[in-house]
């Protein structure tokens, strides 16, 4: 089996947000709008790929492939609403020289997709963004499509000279879209609980809290901070989640740091199956809960994780969780 370069076997990590590009806004989901990103051309357009969007395709084009710009051609269209700005998106991903045509690596083929971490992308020309992430801007799930590019635009400069790939060589890049999901929760604010902290949220959707000098509840407590408007959360579904959660201090109003493994302190969304094994407060929380809603939940030690299996969380802790409703799997 090709080991796939260092660059690929780094980005096959957890879920991703895809930030900071442009070329579609948020409201601009026209087919016509979303065809001016990058155009198809003379490279893209010869390009073949045959095979289930599910598994690793066989791609086929005449060599040496020569694309100085960022072009792409649709090889299977998609279906449902186009991925828009700050959305999470899973995605597989097949590498190949232009000049000579072999694979250089592919990601995420398998029993489901390997989503590419946002936090890897290189800032191009001003842009935190690559031609890659650029490109999944107004795909849909189920497309398949190719990009031809350089190395230097498709990933960033020096990201494949471990393979020794050149800035300036030219690549091809298929790519199959599994899914795609909201990136922060879109609901409406509700009017907060008496008793319990204030969420506060930066541009991003990052949570943040005031506790200001409340006494700490001791049975769980959840409360919907913002209305989502989609799919309700159902036993034994698989729930597309961001969040944080933090120690209930003992004294004062001052919170600890968000745990190690907070997903927006990582800048990674997480998948979750909805089942009686998650702690308590946590199953509770997300049941029942719509796509597009913040949930706040404080965890007493009883509804909580077991002793020692988070070793950010003192036994005996009540915790608080912020948990952001992003799609269902």
């Amino acid at each position: 089996m090709r080991r796939a370069p260092a660059l690929l076997s780094t980005l096959a990590v957890a879920a991703v947000v895809v930030t900071s590009l442009v070329g579609c806004s948020s409201g601009s989901t026209s087919a016509t709008a979303c065809q001016s990103i990058y155009p198809s051309g003379a490279a893209s357009s010869i390009v073949t790929a045959t095979g289930s969007t599910t598994s690793a395709p066989k791609v086929t084009f005449p060599t040496p492939l020569v694309s100085t710009d960022n072009q792409v051609s649709v090889l299977k269209p998609g279906s449902g609403a186009p991925i828009q700005e700050g959305e999470q998106v899973d995605y597989k991903v097949s590498v190949y020289s232009g000049k000579t045509g072999a694979l250089l690596g592919n990601v995420g083929y398998g029993s489901s997709a390997t989503p590419i971490r946002s936090g890897a992308v290189t800032e191009l020309s001003g842009k935190a963004t690559t031609a890659v992430m650029q490109s999944l801007i107004c795909a849909t799930t189920g497309e398949r499509y190719v990009l031809t590019s350089t190395a230097k635009d498709a990933f960033g400069a020096g990201a494949l000279s471990s393979s020794n790939v050149a800035d300036t060589d030219s690549l091809v890049v298929v790519v199959d879209v599994a899914d795609h999901f909201l990136g922060k929760a879109d609901g409406f604010n509700l009017l907060p609980q008496d008793g319990l902290p204030s969420v506060v949220t930066a541009v991003n959707g990052q949570p943040g809290l005031v506790i200001q000098e409340l006494a700490m509840p001791t049975t769980l407590r959840i409360e919907t901070v913002k209305g989502g408007s989609g799919a309700v959360v159902k036993d034994k579904q698989t729930v597309h989640i961001k969040y944080s959660g933090w120690v209930w201090p003992a004294t004062g109003s001052k919170l600890d740091a968000p745990w190690d493994d907070s997903s927006w302190t990582k800048d990674q969304a997480v998948d979750v199956p909805v089942n009686s094994s998650l702690p308590t407060g946590l199953y509770k929380a997300l049941l029942g809960a719509k796509v597009g809603s913040q949930m706040l939940a404080v965890i007493p030690p009883k509804d909580g994780f077991p002793s020692g299996s988070v070793s950010s969380i003192p036994d005996g802790s009540t915790i608080v969780m912020v948990i952001d409703v992003l799609g269902i799997k």
